[in-house]
Parts: structure tokens; sequence; C-alpha cells
């Protein structure tokens, strides 16, 4: 719904409510379960209106209203904010609930005592992304990233992603270059904070069958998340960086969900988003470190291959499909 939804509050509600009164109409005349997504989070009310009717489907939490917001700075308590949690408790209250994170879940029974959210991880499909040497990515070639040591930052430049500390670290690595990749509110503010640094470059999004070939064009991928989001929300960009094999470095609180994910499974490290000199020195460390970085990159693609994988997704989703429908399904090939 972004696409539609412009940046403005006004604008971003009329889009909400829009594909919401489009969703149901469509909604109406289609038969078996119906899948809906937190954003924008007015969608779930498909399901809680039509669950009357004897419909029944699954509400699948990416993030948290309006929590999410107000941890942002993007909504002040209030109307507005009422109203948003009065919607998510009703999505929560009779449909099947999905949560991409156990501190997701853990808030939605907060919110809601009669939801039971299962946590049914973000996936990446680890045939279409697989792990390729900086040197064969044609991205890398193109825009002369082969040689030098290359951070990335991938997706959206979003509220959730602080970013700025980030850009100040690399006026203290001159040897080092940070690629941004990307779109996103924060995408004008990002470039003017690094006016002035010639080893910051930003790179317009690339066609999805690229994909891969892009996560490749550099050595170390960035993931960032606000700390007030933790719990609220986990960047859907890390799935893919794990399945390309790269080390992570996650800015985020150490004891947040996102840090914990990277530094347990041993693929990366993690820095406070607004500590430029935290930032600089783990890039140094993974700079001056191959061997690191090599099992940090074996470690992170074997996360993809074993607890984000396309097919073990799949697998819970059709069984929770079959579940709500009353019915049974296999598994196998």
């Amino acid at each position: 719904w972004a696409p539609i939804a412009g940046k403005s509050l006004p604008s971003r509600a009329f889009a909400a409510w829009w594909l919401t009164f489009t969703g149901f109409w469509r909604a109406l005349f289609t038969r078996g379960p119906l899948l809906a997504l937190s954003s924008p989070p007015t969608l779930g009310l498909v399901l809680w209106v039509l669950s009357w009717l004897g419909r029944k489907g699954i509400y699948v939490l990416h993030d948290l209203h309006p929590d999410l917001g107000l941890a942002l700075g993007r909504l002040r308590p209030g109307f507005a904010a009422s109203l948003l949690r009065f919607i998510q408790r009703r999505n929560l209250a009779r449909a099947k609930v999905v949560a991409i994170t156990q501190g997701m879940a853990e808030n939605a029974r907060r919110l809601q005592p009669r939801a039971r959210p299962q946590v049914i991880e973000n996936w990446v499909d680890c045939t279409a992304i697989a792990p390729k040497p900086k040197a064969e990515s044609a991205l890398a070639r193109a825009q002369a990233l082969a040689q030098p040591f290359v951070l990335q930052y991938s997706g959206n430049l979003g509220l959730l992603h602080p970013l700025d500390g980030l850009v100040r670290a690399m006026a203290d690595l001159p040897d080092c270059v940070l690629a941004f990749i990307g779109r996103g509110a924060r995408l004008e503010a990002t470039r003017a904070a690094a006016a002035g640094l010639p080893n910051v470059r930003f790179l317009d999004y690339v066609p999805l069958a690229e994909l891969g070939d892009s996560l490749a064009a550099c050595d170390v991928a960035v993931v960032a998340l606000e700390p007030g989001a933790d719990r609220l929300a986990m960047p859907s960009k890390l799935v893919g960086i794990l399945a390309a094999g790269r080390p992570v470095l996650a800015l985020a609180p150490e004891g947040s969900e996102l840090a914990q994910l990277v530094l347990q499974a041993n693929c990366g490290l993690a820095a406070d988003a607004a500590d430029p000199a935290a930032i600089a020195a783990a890039v140094r460390r993974l700079r001056d470190d191959p061997a690191l970085r090599e099992s940090f990159s074996r470690n992170a693609r074997s996360l993809a291959e074993t607890r984000f994988s396309l097919t073990g997704a799949a697998e819970a989703y059709a069984a929770l499909l079959a579940e709500v429908s009353g019915n049974k399904v296999s598994t196998s090939p």
C-alpha cells in the first residue's frame, strides 16, 4: 500500500481506508479462508467484519499499531492512537494470528489477551538468492565496488531505520565505501547527512531478478532498527542478506531481538546506531579480519537455510490454512 499512500498522515490514512474498502468487497465474493497483513492496520478489519458472517482467516503481524507509530514519534497519544488500538484489538480477537517474531507475539497477547499468536518468521528463497563472491557481482563491477571494502544498506530507507550514525562513521573510514541501494522516507535526509563524504554512494533499487547479484556487491551488509521499534517490527531485508551469505552489522541495542538474532547465530556484529565511533570500530574489526568475515558468512547462509527457508514457512502456512479451513494438508513434496 505504501506506493499509493504518500508521506503525509492524511494521504496514508486515505490509502489505508481505500485498500480496506476495496479489499472488503473483493473478499466478500471469494471463498475459503482469508489472509490479511497488519499494514495498513485497517486491513485486518476485513477479517473481523467477515468473521461475523462465518468467514475464517489469518492475521499476519508484520508490525504493531499504534505502538510502532508512538515509539517512532509519528503518532501522539490521543484520538488517532486510541482508534488504532481499538482496531488492532478487534483484528486480533477473531482471527488466527501469526507474528514474525516472539516479541511481537508477546506484545499481541498483551494488547489482546484472547489472541493466541503463532510465530512464523520471515522467509527467503535460498535458491533465488545464494552466496556469490563480490568480484563476480555484475553490480559491483559496474559501480567500481569490487576493489574497496564495501558496506551495503539495501532496501527501504524508512522511519524504522536509523542511519545517521552510520553515515557519520564513514568520515572515519576513508578507505571504505558505504553503498545505499533503495529509497524511502529517510533518503533525502540521509543524502544531506552524507554531503561531502565521497565514500558514501546512493543507488536506486534493482529489479527483483537481480537482487541476489546486488546483495553480493558488498563485504558487509547493514541492518538498522530504531530502539523504540524493538519487539514491534523486524527488518525483512535481513533474511535476504543471510541467504546471500553476507556478514551482518546490526545497528540496534545489543539486547534487542535483531541484535540477539545476529549475535547468537554468530553471523555478524552489533553496534549502537547512534554511536559513530562504535560503528566505525565494528567496521574496522570486520575489515581487518577476513577469517571472521568468512565464518560469519558461512553461519549466515546456514541460518537462512535452516531457520528462514521458504519451504519451512510454506509448510507452516499450509498447515495453518488447513487448520483454519478444517481440512487436512500434506506437506510432502
